[in-house]
C-alpha cells in the first residue's frame, strides 16, 4: 500500500496533531494548572513547578522511544503505531479529571507527575511513527513531501492548542478550574484516531524486510554499534529545531507578559497566527526538498541564531505588531527545518534501525529538549537576571547544528532510500 490515499495521510497525521496539541496545552495553561493542582503559593515557583512537572515527563520519552522503536522494528511499525495513540489519549483525559489540590492537597500533584509520565511514555513512540509510516509508505518521490504533511500535523496541533487557550482566555478567564476542558478534548480526540487507525494495514517496505531476515536483532545494539555517525549528526540539527520551536510558540507568550507586559490573550491570538506561518514552511520545505541543500541550510543555522539576538536584545523597543511581523518571518524560516527533517531522519537510517534511530534522534534531541525549555529559561532568567538570555540558548544549538552540517555530505540531505 502506497501512501496515495488521503485518508490514510490523514490518519497517520492525527497523532502528530494530537501530541503537540498536548504539548501547547500544558505550557500555555501552565500557570492555571499550576495553581489548581500544586499547592505552592508563590506565583513564580508555582510557574516552575509547573514547568518542572512537564520537564519530567519529557525526560521519560527516550526510555518510552526505545521500548516502542524495539517493537516496531521486531514486531511491525502498525502494531506500535496504532497503540499508542491511545496511551496518550488516555492520560490526557485523565489528567482533566484530577481534583483540585484544595481538595485532595498533595495527591493532585502525584497524580498529575504519573499522568505526565505515563503520557510521555508513549509520546515517545508515536511521532517517530508516525513519521517512519509516512516515510516506508510513500513512493521516492514522495518521501519529502508526506512526511512534510505528518510533521505539519505538530504545527496544526499547537495552532489548535493555542485557539483553545485563546478562546478559553476570552469566555472562562475568571473560571480557575477552566483548563480542564482543554484536556478532555485531547482525550476524546486521541480515542477517535484510536479507532480510526485500528484500518491500517503494515508498511511494505517492512513487510519485505521482515521477509528477508533470517534472525532476530536487537535494534539499539546495533544503532550504536554501526550508526553512531548519523545518530550524532541528527541530534545535532535537531536540538536547534526544537529549541527554536520551544522558544517562540511556547515561551514566548509567558516571557512577554512578565517582561514586557503585553497582553497574554492578544500574544496567543498572535502566536495562534504565527503557527498557520509556521505551517506554510513545512509544507513549502516537502515540496521543494531537493532544492534546500547544504548551503541552505548553513544560511538558514546562521540566520535563525542572528535573528534571535536581534529580537531579545530590542523586545523592548518593538511594539506588538512589529513582534507579530518579525516572529512571523523567523518561524516561516524554522518551519522550513521543520519541514525537511522527518525525511532526513528517516533516510539516515536503513530500514533494521529505523524506528530505533528516528525515535532516540527525536526524543533526545526535541522530546527532552521541547520539554525542558521552559523550565531551564525560567529559572536562567530568574537566578541571573539577563532577560535576553534565551537568545544565547538558541545561539549555542546554532553552533551544534552547524559543526553537524559540517560532516553531512550534500547529497545526504536530497537522496532518501527505503
Amino acid at each position: 500500500m502506497k501512501l496515495d490515499s488521503k485518508k490514510v495521510l490523514f490518519l497517520i497525521t492525527l497523532g502528530s496533531i494530537l501530541e503537540y496539541y498536548d504539548f501547547g496545552i500544558f505550557i500555555y495553561l501552565a500557570p492555571f494548572i499550576g495553581k489548581s493542582l500544586i499547592p505552592a503559593s508563590n506565583a513564580w515557583l508555582n510557574l516552575l513547578l509547573s514547568y518542572a512537572i512537564f520537564a519530567a515527563g519529557a525526560l521519560f520519552r527516550p526510555l518510552g522511544g526505545v521500548i516502542f522503536a524495539h517493537l516496531g522494528d521486531t514486531r511491525g511499525r502498525k502494531y506500535t503505531f496504532v497503540y499508542t495513540i491511545l496511551m496518550m489519549a488516555l492520560p490526557t483525559f485523565l489528567i482533566a479529571c484530577i481534583p483540585s489540590a484544595s481538595v485532595i492537597g498533595m495527591w493532585a500533584t502525584i497524580l498529575l507527575i504519573v499522568l505526565r509520565i505515563l503520557q510521555s511514555l508513549a509520546l515517545g513512540g508515536e511521532l517517530p511513527g508516525s513519521v517512519i509510516f509516512g516515510y516506508e509508505a510513500s513512493s521516492p518521490g514522495r518521501k519529502a513531501f508526506n512526511t512534510s504533511i505528518v510533521i505539519m500535523g505538530t504545527n496544526i496541533g499547537l495552532f489548535v492548542s493555542s485557539l483553545v487557550c485563546t478562546l478559553l482566555m476570552k469566555f472562562h478567564w475568571n473560571s480557575r478550574e477552566s483548563w480542564r476542558i482543554a484536556f478532555a478534548i485531547g482525550g476524546m480526540l486521541g480515542l477517535v484516531s484510536y479507532l480510526l487507525r485500528k484500518a491500517l494495514v503494515e508498511t511494505p517496505t517492512f513487510l519485505e524486510y521482515k521477509q528477508c531476515l533470517q534472525q532476530s536483532t536487537v535494534p539499539l545494539k546495533l544503532l550504536f554499534q554501526h550508526h553512531k555517525k548519523p545518530l550524532l549528526q541528527l541530534i545535532g540539527i535537531g536540538f536547534l529545531f526544537s529549541s527554536s520551536i520551544a522558544v517562540f510558540t511556547y515561551y514566548i507568550p509567558n516571557y512577554l507578559t512578565t517582561f514586557y507586559h503585553f497582553p497574554l490573550e492578544q500574544l496567543m491570538k498572535f502566536n495562534s497566527y504565527s503557527i498557520l506561518i509556521f505551517l506554510v514552511g513545512s509544507l513549502c520545505a516537502g515540496s521543494f526538498d531537493q532544492w534546500l541543500g547544504k548551503k541552505f541550510f548553513l544560511c538558514l543555522f546562521i540566520g535563525i541564531a542572528t535573528a534571535s539576538l536581534l529580537l531579545f536584545w530590542n523586545y523592548g523597543t518593538l511594539n506588538i505588531n512589529q513582534i507579530f511581523l518579525y516572529h512571523s518571518l523567523l518561524l516561516l524560516a524554522v518551519g522550513v527545518l521543520c519541514g525537511r527533517f522527518p525525511v532526513l531522519v528517516s533516510s539516515f537510517f536503513p530500514v533494521s534501525v529505523r524506528f530505533t534511530g528516528v525515535a532516540v534522534v527525536w526524543n533526545i534531541s526535541i522530546g527532552i529538549i521541547t520539554g525542558c525549555t521552559q523550565m531551564i529559561l525560567t529559572w536562567l532568567v530568574q537566578v541571573t537576571g539577563i532577560i535576553w538570555i534565551p537568545a544565547l540558548y538558541l545561539s549555542f544549538f546554532a553552533v551544534l547544528a552547524l559543526i553537524s552540517l559540517i560532516t553531512i555530505q550534500p547529497r545526504q540531505l536530497v537522496e532518501y532510500h527505503d
